[in-house]
């Protein structure tokens, strides 16, 4: 989403910096090429004080007009950025997660939270990209009185139907024609539980339902699911890629998106981008998810593969022109209430709010 919102304030606000605490990584392509990006290098999992000098030197140098911290990493660095380097500017938290339950994070995750809660009160403003995690962190201690949702926004002129690409997604991938292909995009991690939409894939080929599903995502080049797929007796009907970074191309040649996130999903970029390809969704209820299909697409509760399969017989149940039926409504949806040009309104208008106070 940073990668996305870049360009426009590039247009619209002039010069913009981007401080990777990590080495950049494949998203770094994706970066526009007027901003600069400098990297800290420090290790995944880490966050090293000696490192503290680099980052003063970051802000220094940049001499920002506005500190915009992205995730819970990110947002403390932006706050220690502001305490010892840029005093009189304003600092914006971004969080771009859920969170049912604190003991499922890592150690170092749980520390910042934590640390994050005690300092919220010196930012100017936290946004959220669901109300459900604006929630959880207002109850987490997070200060209620800095929170604004903005949801994820999607460039529908990228990511929009075409026909040509099932048949070509198919033919690549070997999957026969007949078969109904049910996609997932997420990287690998157990928040995510893919293992439960293999778990539901398998229930459904029980039943004699003819699917195939593709996994997609970073993380899936270790062979766990497809592994699991095997155990299950259903590698014959799962695909798994690793990361694929031009999903505008992958997305409309699905039947039917999928997630089976058991936490810490906020909002499921995946599925609006899924959404906007008018392809059919089935989520979990988890962050805004469900209030992100709308009567749309088909909430299951999570951690229930049971209900997971049976929501996605429902659509496997529709012809390709009732599923399509079902995917122009949810492009529309999309359209209106989740488009990228809203997103870019949103962050101007909050630059623009906290340049003045």
């Amino acid at each position: 989403m940073l990668a996305r919102l870049l360009p426009s304030l590039s247009e619209l606000l002039g010069s913009q910096a981007v401080l990777s605490l990590m080495a950049p990584g494949p998203v770094a392509s994706h970066i526009d090429r007027n901003v600069a990006i400098k990297s800290l290098g420090i290790p995944q999992g880490t966050l090293p004080l000696h490192k503290i000098p680099a980052l003063m030197s970051a802000v220094k140098s940049a001499n920002p007009s506005i500190i915009h911290g992205w995730m819970y990493h990110g947002n403390i660095a932006a706050i220690v950025g502001k305490f010892l380097v840029a005093h009189t500017k304003p600092v914006i938290w971004s969080v771009h997660h859920s969170m049912y339950d604190i003991a499922t994070e890592k150690p170092l995750t749980r520390t910042l939270i934590k640390l994050s809660a005690a300092l919220s009160h010196h930012v100017h403003a936290i946004t959220y990209c669901s109300r459900i995690a604006a929630e959880q962190h207002s109850k987490m201690g997070f200060d209620t009185s800095k929170s604004i949702v903005i949801h994820n926004g999607i460039d529908c002129s990228v990511y929009r139907p075409d026909k040509a690409v099932k048949e070509q997604l198919r033919a690549s991938l070997g999957i026969p024609a007949s078969r109904v292909l049910i996609g997932s995009v997420g990287r690998y991690h157990p928040m995510k539980n893919q293992a439960d939409l293999a778990r539901a894939c398998a229930l459904l080929v029980g039943q004699g339902v003819d699917i195939h599903c593709l996994f997609i995502g970073p993380g899936h080049e270790s062979g766990n699911l497809a592994q699991f797929a095997s155990e299950l007796g259903v590698s014959d009907r799962v695909t798994v890629l690793g990361p694929e970074l031009d999903m505008a191309s992958i997305t409309p040649g699905l039947d039917i998106h999928a997630i089976s996130s058991a936490w810490g999903e906020a909002y499921s970029l995946a599925t609006a981008e899924a959404m906007s390809c008018e392809v059919p969704v089935v989520v979990t209820d988890v962050g805004d998810c469900s209030y992100l299909v709308g009567n749309c697409g088909i909430t299951v509760p999570r951690q229930n593969p049971e209900a997971l399969a049976a929501g996605l017989r429902q659509f496997c149940a529709l012809d390709a022109e009732q599923r399509q039926v079902v995917g122009a409504k949810s492009r529309q949806r999309i359209l209106e209430h989740f488009s990228l040009s809203e997103y870019v309104s949103k962050h101007l208008s909050l630059y623009e709010d906290v340049s003045s106070h």
